[in-house]
């Protein structure tokens, strides 16, 4: 009986590795592809310039919104425009970051972001200046939404809204800290989106949302299963491109936070046709 257990053990403990070496193996090769990938390059620039070529006519459409909490609200003409940029994989790249995860084999977690955020920097992602230099040539305001947490301190409410402020302008960009919205900074402006949306919503007209999650566009979606997430995506399929514009980040995300530990259980082998493709 003792030798059995032994045996169990053993293949236990081997399968866990086993599992642990293919999830760093797919996180090094979804870092490589967005570090090194001629492909990312080529998203990220035609992205970023439909996005700057579509912020041209939703300025001048006065009932144009792309926020769902806008949907339906009056006197949005009487607005300042504005836009809204995700941080992370948006504005700048934290991939260095996660390249050092995977080198190291370890995983992401608080203490070791902040280390790498103290270094304080970070550079853009590709092509995003299209669109900023854009929105600026319209009189467009950029306001910036993050789930990086605030930890108030005596001296600061949110310090790490400073060093984001910090980070940016060693790549030449400042934004006033009203233009950042970073989770924590009040109560209910937690992971989902939707609460600082409804903040923004109250004080701009948001003409377009450009970020690497869903959540970033849709309320209440983070942790919603595959099934639903993907109704979600296709019901809203003419915002897409439109008013609302993704990057790719096959790295991390909430699309991550909702497959199964054993990845493998979410891959189908039967021909189907992809939910939204008619």
């Amino acid at each position: 009986m003792l030798k059995i257990t032994k045996t169990f053990i053993l293949i236990i403990s081997l399968s866990i590795t086993l599992n642990n070496k293919l999830a760093a193996n797919e996180a090094a090769r979804a870092v490589a592809w967005m570090q090194t990938s001629a492909e990312y390059q080529a998203i990220l620039s035609q992205t970023f310039k439909a996005a700057a070529n579509q912020l041209q006519e939703a300025v001048f459409d006065e009932s144009w919104t792309a926020a769902i909490e806008q949907f339906g609200q009056k006197g949005l003409n009487q607005l300042p425009n504005a836009i809204i940029l995700d941080l992370d994989e948006t504005l700048i790249h934290t991939l260095s970051y996660r390249a050092s995860l995977v080198l190291k084999d370890k995983k992401h977690d608080e203490k070791q972001f902040q280390n790498w955020m103290n270094i304080e920097r970070a550079p853009l992602v590709p092509h995003v200046m299209t669109l900023l230099e854009k929105a600026a040539s319209l009189g467009v305001t950029v306001l910036l939404i993050s789930d990086r947490v605030c930890k108030p301190t005596p001296r600061d409410p949110c310090p790490v809204k400073t060093q984001t402020l910090r980070m940016l302008k060693r790549v030449s960009i400042a934004f006033p800290k009203d233009q950042m919205f970073f989770r924590g900074e009040y109560s209910d402006w937690n992971q989902d989106q939707s609460s600082r949306r409804e903040f923004i919503a109250k004080r701009y007209r948001i003409l377009m949302i450009v970020g690497d999650d869903i959540n970033q566009m849709i309320p209440q979606v983070s942790t919603l299963p595959v099934t639903a997430r993907k109704k979600l995506t296709s019901q809203y399929d003419e915002m897409w491109g439109s008013r609302w514009f993704i990057v790719p980040n096959p790295v991390y995300g909430s699309w991550l936070d909702v497959l199964p530990n054993d990845i493998n259980r979410s891959l189908n082998i039967k021909t189907h046709t992809p939910m939204g493709i008619r």
